[in-house]
């Protein structure tokens, strides 16, 4: 009861909402109002969406909540934000002794990012990891990118695909490689919807059979509707999907699968000729694919999209003579779509779960019978296909004790037809679950415990989560597993796969089965941190099909439960403002060769201003980048040539010599570039002369100095010498 009490606070937000827009009052620091001028029909937004806010995943949240650096104030948006995005322009990482003429470049994201790369060298390498790369570039002031995704072409091992939102655009971004990551391509818009209003993100990147790419995303829009004389809007999202058809380098037009609405129910006028009834107002959320061969006919393949359906029913009421909306329940369904044709048309929704709902205020929901005090929400599905063409989902079901806290279940359903019905749900399993954000940062955390699900040769199950554990009421998150040989009829008890036993925190689990039926598991991990907030990506694999977990190195005489994989620590209050979000999942492949993995990464922020990258990783190693510089010894103040090797493409580089950057370049598409500079008159001896990519990458060599400095100096007191001598010689002769 008490808890339902508090739960008529959104309830009389909205009313006082409501009564200032008749009065023509800007809420602007209430974070439900668009603060723009009224259209010539008066049209306001409202945010009847605020309830299910903290349940949204990734960039839906930050954009009901006011603080999306892509809703930062712009001509022909200008929508609410609550976070102060001009403040990140005055917090730029300046390099140390910049030369005349790189003034104007010193307020760049380019530096900004070279400046973090200067004073954080890649270093540690991992025991059987290749280098970090950083992946994604900056073509603004807001530096961040998050919530990667990645698919590896079934044709072409080392053709990768990686979908990122990104806030240098208001479309997420696609990044492409054809040399198994060694360097990549990019950016490439992704667009939404060409009616909305920006891309939600949960970005999710799958191949076809033919190397098709599908990219998978949330497009946020507007839907007007009228309460009595005010004409509103509220947002509304689409499951959208763009497809590319020359690997991930153009897109198609965004199509979409399935989409929210605004509606109105039981509609009537009551005898003082006032409209009565309800406002149903949805929001589609997370969606995750799948791709698959098709039941009857294996020769094709179907496309498969889940998602998360929320509604939110309100009440029109009138306070005198004005309407109010009175939120009564939300609703969320996990639902399913499929496409037979490539992406170019979509089945109607199919659901997978039951609806459960979440009342709010005191005496049940006012809309379903028998529904009182309930406090339920299912989220965070993800679908895979069998081998049949049997379509498996997997989701969270927080139960009734409440969300974010209490106990939380796996559910599980198959469809043998095609994706048309579904079976009864399963309960895969039962654990702690997990807080908004955990108790040591302030990033959202919820998300870790949505289910990661991959399905092995002989369509074996397998399914990781983040749950706290019963045995350490002080740890906020350890990763386990699950698994299910008789497809999704029965599922194995949770095992821990994390191997430390500490109480630091593990979250953001991924997994993938190799075609050898491997298992291989990534996750973040702050074990290394004695202030336990920065974070490692750790790895584990299983060959037993998940009955035990380890790494070896049988060459080195090397076994672990699990390994570090990331050469340098990230510290997530360095990635985003307030450290409040570094997406909701990070993502691994596994190959019959390689294993693939990318993760936000915030290293250059560490001694900069905010900076959040793309990292990846693999396990064959990729060649640190080389310069060559002609000639390697010389007089200062002579002209020399660098050569570099083995860098990002098309990214712009910065020479150092010792603590002062004399130069820039632009490297080619393979990664080469070749400039010739000026060296300083220095010291006799060697200097340190090194380049660095906008990245971070970096190589180094010397510049021998045969005449400097110390030369001048040398020469000069001998001169005052010899002048001496003859000044001496001078006078004795007198």
């Amino acid at each position: 009861m008490a808890r339902n009490t508090g739960r008529l606070f959104p309830a009389l937000i909205l009313f006082v909402l409501l009564a200032a827009f008749a009065a023509g009052t800007a809420f602007a620091e209430s974070g439900y109002i668009e603060p723009r001028q009224p259209t010539d029909r008066s049209v306001r937004l409202l945010m009847t969406m605020d309830p299910v806010k903290e349940f949204l995943s990734g960039r839906a949240w930050l954009t009901l909540e006011g603080i999306d650096p892509g809703l930062w104030i712009r001509p022909g948006h200008n929508p609410l934000t609550k976070m102060d995005w001009d403040s990140i322009g005055s917090h730029l990482y300046t390099p140390p002794n910049i030369p005349e003429g790189f003034s104007a470049a010193i307020q760049s994201p380019a530096l900004q990012a070279v400046g973090g790369g200067l004073l954080v060298p890649f270093r540690d390498p991992a025991p059987a990891f290749s280098r970090d790369l950083l992946i994604t570039r900056d073509f603004s002031n807001t530096p961040i990118q998050t919530e990667p995704h990645i698919a590896v072409n079934p044709n072409d091992s080392d053709h990768i695909v990686m979908g990122t939102i990104d806030y240098n655009f208001p479309a997420v971004t696609a990044y492409v490689s054809l040399d198994g990551g060694l360097s990549w391509e990019g950016p490439f818009q992704v667009p939404f919807l060409l009616d909305d209003r920006v891309s939600g993100g949960d970005p999710v990147i799958q191949f076809d059979r033919d190397g098709n790419v599908y990219y998978a995303m949330i497009s946020i829009g507007i839907d007007e509707f009228a309460v009595g004389p005010l004409q509103l809007a509220d947002i509304v999202s689409s499951m959208a999907v763009a497809v590319s058809r020359d690997g991930g380098f153009s897109w198609d037009e965004t199509i979409s699968a399935a989409r929210s609405e605004v509606r109105l129910e039981d509609q009537q006028i009551d005898a003082s000729g006032r409209l009565r009834g309800r406002i149903v107002a949805g929001f589609l959320d997370k969606p995750w694919t799948a791709v698959g061969p098709h039941r009857q006919d294996a020769d094709r393949d179907v496309i498969y999209l889940s998602y998360t359906d929320f509604e939110i029913t309100s009440e029109i009421l009138w306070i005198g003579e004005l309407p109010t909306l009175i939120p009564r329940q939300m609703a969320t369904t996990i639902r399913v779509v499929r496409s037979e044709d490539s992406g170019r048309t979509w089945s109607d929704p199919v659901a997978v779960s039951p609806t459960v709902r979440r009342s709010f205020g005191e005496g049940g929901d006012g809309v379903t019978p028998g529904v009182f005090g309930s406090d339920r929400v299912v989220q965070g599905s993800q679908p895979v296909v069998g081998s049949d063409g049997t379509v498996y989902v997997v989701w969270l079901d927080s139960t009734d004790d409440g969300s974010m806290e209490g106990l939380a279940e796996i559910h599980a359903s198959k469809s043998t037809d095609g994706g048309r019905t579904f079976s009864s749900p399963v309960i895969a399993s039962v654990f702690n679950e997990i807080g908004f954000r955990p108790r040591n940062a302030f990033f959202r955390y919820w998300g870790a415990a949505f289910p990661q699900v991959t399905i092995g040769p002989n369509d074996e199950l397998y399914v990781v989560y983040t749950a706290r554990p019963s045995d350490r009421p002080q740890d906020d998150g350890d990763i386990y597993f699950i698994r299910s040989f008789d497809r999704g009829a029965t599922w194995s008890r949770p095992l821990r796969v994390n191997g430390d036993d500490t109480d630091r925190l593990q979250f953001f689990p991924a997994i993938s089965a190799a075609p050898d039926g491997s298992l291989h598991v990534m996750w973040g991990d702050m074990r290394d941190d004695p202030a336990h907030i920065r974070y490692h990506i750790y790895y584990t694999t299983s060959d037993d099909r998940g009955s035990t977990w380890g790494f070896e190195l049988p060459d080195f005489g090397h076994s672990v439960p699990d390994t570090r994989v990331t050469d340098f620590p990230s510290n997530p209050n360095k990635g985003f403002p307030s450290g409040l979000f570094i997406g909701d999942y990070f993502a691994i492949e596994a190959t019959e060769d390689d294993v693939y993995m990318v993760w936000a990464d915030t290293r250059l922020g560490e001694f900069g201003g905010i900076n959040q990258k793309i990292g990846f990783a693999r396990q064959r190693p990729i060649r640190s980048p080389d310069i060559f510089i002609s000639p390697p010894s010389g007089p200062g103040g002579q002209n020399i040539t660098v050569q570099g090797f083995n860098f990002q493409p098309d990214m712009t580089v910065f020479v150092t010599l010792e603590d002062a950057t004399i130069a820039s370049a632009r490297t080619n598409l393979e990664g080469r570039f070749t400039t010739s500079l000026y060296v300083p008159i220095t010291g006799e001896g060697p200097q340190r002369l090194a380049v660095y990519d906008q990245s971070g990458n970096m190589a180094s060599t010397s510049y021998y100095t045969e005449f400097g400095f110390g030369n001048i100096e040398t020469m000069y007191l001998e001169l005052l010498d010899r002048i001496r001598d003859l000044d001496d010689m001078i006078r004795s002769r007198e």
